[in-house]
């Protein structure tokens, strides 16, 4: 399958990917999901080596600061005494706990990636804790770029395996969380894989290919449910395939030990490398089955994307996100595929057609779910790299054709004895050259790369103001970066914490070890003077705390990340000094009145205003304790908005006691306009509803957040 020259082709591009990728890969972060995957790699890659459901006799992990913008393992204190554990081997999350509490996605690729961390943090006490993970997810990627080269090269020729390839590491979407997401980017390699071999297989009727399909099936299946669609791809391209083709009854024998090879090792595999699924395999499967049921299908997406019932989401976001070239010469492969690829003997472009087709095609369709943009469906890369890899050998030979021809009504010799191979090669270089202006573009906004936007939309910038969901979600990447901003620029034995998002999200080893870190240390409206890191992607969730909201409409950011002038992070201060011009200055508003409802407490402030706070007392006599109490607020009466955080459950500023303190209850509104604020009080009899005074306060000279 590859011989001395595919074979040097595929190392080439292989080694020459992997350290690129390796060299830059302390710049990025980690996913939002690394929390939920990690631990139950480790977990199970224990249970696996040495039969232990727990972490005992390991020894209790020690804090530590890894020194920023480095792969090496480089502790702020000695290495020795440093325990050989990883941060996310915890005591809570062992393999007891996920043997009977796990679900949602496989957990394969969390096992690879734990096995990475194993041995060249752990064992060789080499690279760093976090790092030692991705280079797992950088070794699948490498493999996948130097596949699509091998193997477009040999289908459809070297310049269309160096465009496909090309097309393949300047895809921002790719290129970024090759780095560090943990489940999409393996997928899409072992889909990639999956395809390709048993492609091979079947053209040149040789079982191991098909072994190794299956192997790679196994592993997909292991990671996501996405490759279960994949037999699609398969039997649409087989039919093509042998419907045209002369086959004999030898062909169909070999196609039955297929059927019965490929699902028999890809099943072993699955519930094999899942001890979740040992206890109860039939019962527990379909659970995870109803899982990717509800993660899978949404009847009431956002309708503005629904267009004669399809929903078209992720096409549009394939069409703002995707290159300029990339977009013009997939489609020009596309184009080649359906004029020529019927034509073909093997017809290869048709399967790529069909691979492009498919994983897009199914969070097409009508119902269907799907969120934070189409990195869950990334398998759609390689073969849109590949079609703009067939449809730049398209144009290139439908131009030289024509150059050919036009040479020879020109009367200038110097032009006509240019030869046919020159003109050739003249535009290869041209198209690869078309590759330019996205890799000085990826340069530029290196290393948050996931956070594209093409000029079709007017880039990020654009998207932002379409409000296009996720528009600026870097998924957790952006950390890194912030961290390093304010290890180098925050005071000694300063506080920080982030403004909404879980701790896990940026891991405590990336933080300076004087700094207190922690956000049960946000102080909201007392303003203690944390430092503050928060996400901006313009989603509702982005800002549905209170902590996150104060963050954002009272303060003046210290320092942005941004990418085409839009801010993807913010790092607040929580002081005086950096609070907006009118958000500093707190009044009562004299002209409130309330009356009791049904259901609680109506004030009306006579008019908007930017609300802080409200506090109320009330009597303890002959009335029970409150279960729940939440506030609705609205400008004119007849829309209402349910402000974060119902009490006594939740704790708005978590520096402060929890509400109700006493007879009392302060509960914090961050700057929101309203003239209307509904107390619900449940039960209805309860204590808070007994007042004995009530203020509102506002700010008299906030303008518009």
């Amino acid at each position: 399958m590859l011989n001395a020259k595919g074979l040097m082709g595929f190392f080439i591009v292989f080694v020459s990917f992997f350290l690129f990728e390796l060299l830059t890969l302390s710049h990025y972060g980690t996913d939002f999901d690394t929390i939920n995957h990690l631990p139950r790699g480790q977990a199970y890659l224990r249970y696996f080596l040495s039969g232990k459901l727990n972490y005992k006799g390991l020894p209790e992990y020690v804090e530590y600061h890894q020194k920023d913008n480095t792969l090496l393992f480089s502790p702020d204190k000695p290495q020795n005494t440093i325990p050989h554990r990883s941060i996310y081997q915890l005591d809570g999350y062992n393999g007891t706990y996920f043997l009977n509490k796990d679900g949602g996605h496989p957990p394969l690729t969390d096992i690879f990636a734990s096995i990475f961390n194993y041995l060249f943090f752990q064992k060789l006490r080499f690279l760093n804790d976090i790092d030692s993970y991705h280079v797992y997810i950088i070794l699948t990627a490498s493999v996948l770029a130097a596949t699509i080269f091998w193997w477009t090269k040999k289908r459809f020729g070297t310049f269309a395996g160096i465009i496909g390839v090309t097309a393949l590491i300047t895809y921002p979407l790719f290129l970024g969380e090759s780095h560090f997401n943990l489940k999409d980017v393996p997928e899409a390699t072992f889909y990639s894989l999956t395809l390709i071999l048993f492609y091979e297989g079947v053209i040149n009727r040789k079982l191991i290919y098909i072994i190794f399909s299956a192997i790679f099936f196994g592993f997909a299946w292991g990671t996501k449910f996405n490759i279960l669609f994949s037999p699609v791809i398969f039997l649409s391209w087989l039919g093509l395939y042998y419907c045209s083709s002369n086959k004999t009854i030898r062909d169909g024998k070999f196609l039955l030990i297929v059927a019965l090879v490929l699902p028999l090792i890809a099943t072993t595999i699955f519930f094999g490398s899942w001890p979740f699924l040992w206890i109860d395999p039939f019962s527990r499967f379909m659970q995870i089955v109803s899982y990717y049921k509800t993660i899978g299908i949404n009847p009431s997406f956002d309708r503005a994307f629904i267009f004669l019932g399809f929903n078209t989401y992720a096409l549009q976001w394939i069409l703002f996100t995707t290159p300029l070239v990339t977009l013009f010469l997939s489609t020009l492969g596309i184009v080649f595929a359906f004029l020529r690829g019927f034509k073909e003997k093997e017809k290869t472009a048709l399967l790529v057609l069909f691979w492009l087709v498919v994983p897009i095609a199914r969070v097409t369709m009508p119902n269907a779910g799907i969120y934070g943009g189409v990195r869950q469906i990334m398998e759609f890369v390689p073969a849109m790299a590949i079609l703009a890899g067939i449809g730049a050998r398209y144009i290139v030979t439908l131009l030289q054709g024509s150059i050919v021809l036009y040479k020879k009504q020109l009367n200038n010799k110097t032009i006509q004895q240019l030869s046919p191979k020159t003109t050739l090669l003249a535009l290869q270089v041209l198209s690869i050259l078309m590759f330019v202006p996205i890799t000085l573009k990826l340069i530029s906004i290196h290393p948050n790369e996931n956070v594209y936007f093409n000029p079709l939309i007017g880039g990020l910038r654009g998207a932002k103001e379409r409000n296009l969901p996720y528009w600026g979600n870097s998924f957790g990447n952006a950390y890194r970066q912030a961290a390093v901003w304010v290890n180098q620029n925050a005071e000694p034995e300063s506080t920080l914490v982030l403004a909404q998002e879980l701790m896990p999200n940026l891991p405590k080893l990336f933080v300076r070890s004087d700094l207190k870190y922690g956000n049960n240390l946000r102080s909201g409206y007392v303003r203690k003077g944390e430092y503050v890191i928060g996400l901006d992607y313009g989603n509702a969730a982005n800002r549905s705390y209170y902590s996150s909201r104060y963050y954002n409409h009272y303060l003046q950011p210290l320092y942005q990340i941004k990418v085409d002038e839009a801010s993807i992070l913010n790092i607040w201060k929580n002081d005086l000094s950096r609070t907006k011009k009118g958000f500093t200055t707190e009044e009562i508003a004299h002209n409130a009145s309330y009356k009791q409802t049904d259901r609680g407490i109506l004030i009306d402030l006579k008019k908007p205003l930017y609300i802080s706070k409200i506090k109320w007392s009330f009597s303890q006599i002959n009335c029970k304790q409150a279960n729940q109490i939440y506030f609705n607020i609205s400008i004119r009466g007849n829309s209402w908005y349910k402000t974060p955080h119902v009490l006594p459950e939740d704790l708005p500023i978590p520096t402060l006691e929890r509400q109700p303190a006493g007879n009392t209850i302060t509960y914090p509104f961050a700057a929101e306009y309203a003239r209307y604020i509904h107390v619900i009080v449940d039960p209805e009899n309860s204590c808070p509803n007994k007042i004995q005074s009530l203020n509102v306060y506002h700010l008299p000279h906030a303008q518009q957040p």
